[in-house]
């Protein structure tokens, strides 16, 4: 049996969740993670602060707030489990992508660099330069 590209697509979507909710299984939702976030010292809204992460992908509920995520590994210095919590994140993020509910800024850059070989999209890329997204 072939798959088309978005079942495929689907498949791999889930796959990424069930790894992101197996690393948050063992979590105790202590919420030590949170001190040093440096994203929720700012926003101070749960969804955005590691805890809030893991009980939303462990719920299956996979928003956009993921995104905010700085991926710094902050949380995971203070987690008493060692949670790779940072691991979780990208896997969901994955899925958000696999699904078509990726950052609209990420899409536009990958396009980008398909159609011109530069993430920004200023017209065809010098070997000689160094880019940087």
């Amino acid at each position: 049996m072939v798959l088309d590209k978005k079942q495929q697509s689907k498949i791999e979507a889930n796959n990424a969740i069930e790894e992101a909710q197996e690393i948050f299984s063992t979590c105790i939702k202590c919420g030590m993670c949170k001190s040093l976030c440096p994203v929720f010292k700012v926003l101070k809204e749960e969804s955005t602060s590691p805890r809030g992460h893991g009980i939303l992908i462990s719920e299956k509920v996979l928003e956009k707030s993921l995104f905010h995520c700085t991926l710094c590994k902050m949380c995971e210095k203070k987690c008493p489990l060692n949670l790779k919590i940072t691991d979780a994140v990208r896997k969901s993020r994955e899925a958000l992508a696999l699904k078509g509910k990726g950052l609209k800024s990420n899409e536009e850059m990958i396009k980008n660099i398909k159609t011109s070989g530069n993430p920004f999209g200023d017209g065809p890329i010098e070997k000689d330069k160094l880019y940087c997204c």
